[in-house]
This record gives structure tokens, sequence and C-alpha cells, in this order.
């Protein structure tokens, strides 16, 4: 909660890490702009799928997309939406 008593909503996308190469981190994870990989993904809140124009790749980018109220990454990369 902020300090409005308001849930906190955390808008998200996820998409598939193409260019992971010898690593485990299959994930992208777009948050505020910001990208984050991960390992593996739990959602526990509703997804949708959407696209984007991403301005680095220069190409419309297709992912899965929600809104929680709580994001943890934890030490070994594992992703949770609550």
């Amino acid at each position: 909660m902020n300090s409005d008593d308001k849930p906190v909503e955390i808008f998200f996308k996820i998409r598939f890490n193409t260019t992971h190469g010898d690593t485990d981190l299959y994930w992208r994870i777009i948050i505020n702009d910001e990208e984050i990989l991960a390992r593996s993904l739990q959602c526990s809140v509703p997804t949708y799928s959407e696209s984007s124009f991403d301005q680095r790749a220069g190409a419309i980018k297709y992912h899965i997309a929600g809104v929680c109220s709580e994001f943890i990454l934890d030490e070994a990369k594992n992703a949770f939406f609550k």
C-alpha cells in the first residue's frame, strides 16, 4: 500500500529472451521501461497478450502483460507476480 492506502499497481510485460545463449535466463520482464532477466516465472494475476513498438529494436514486439501489486525476483532469478 502507498501513503493513500491504495494498492500499488505494477504494469509488467513478459517476453521470451531470444538471446539467452548458454544462460538459463529465458525471460525478459519489462517494468517501468527497465528490463529484468529471469530464469522462471510464476504469475498469480490475470494476464493478456499485447503488442507495442520497441524503440531499441525498431520493431513491433509481442508479449504477455498484466498488472500486479507485488513483484519478487529471488536470488535464483525466479520471478513472482502477485
